[in-house]
């Protein structure tokens, strides 16, 4: 199976990269507005590295997993998993300040998972929930710093 790739990236003018990186590592306050998260909690942190319980679901599928994430302050964030329900997960956040004022925020991904039919409907969902994501990013911005 080849993996599920994809970028997006958003301007966001009125906010810096140091708070939008801020805004990306805050793991634990994701289910108040990333779509599908139930639940991401720091099980142990090393520096600026964290090891997270995440539980996502929509409708009937639901999947807990770990990951880890290594952030580079304010300019990456990296998050990786290779258990169960993944053969392997990779989401890269970039926080690049812009000439004017505000910042630029990119997230990449790759993901592969063991089962062929999730492979699948990530293949289709991947796109709009990424779009989604940065969307909800925008407005957790707006909510949180204006």
């Amino acid at each position: 199976m080849l993996p599920v790739t994809g970028r997006v990236a958003a301007e966001f003018p009125r906010f810096s990269a140091e708070q939008m990186f801020a805004l990306a590592a805050d793991v634990e306050s994701y289910p108040q507005f990333i779509p599908w998260c139930r639940r991401a909690s720091v099980l142990a942190r090393h520096g600026d590295v964290l090891e997270v319980d995440n539980h996502f679901g929509a409708g009937p599928l639901d999947a807990g997993f770990r990951t880890r994430a290594v952030a580079t302050p304010p300019h990456r964030l990296e998050i990786t998993a290779d258990g169960a329900p993944f053969r392997n997960f990779r989401l890269l956040w970039t926080f690049e300040p812009l000439p004017d004022g505000g910042c630029r925020v990119g997230a990449e991904y790759a993901l592969s998972l063991r089962s062929p039919l999730l492979h699948g409907l990530a293949r289709m969902a991947m796109p709009e929930a990424s779009r989604k994501i940065i969307h909800r990013f925008q407005e957790r911005a707006a909510a949180l710093y204006a």
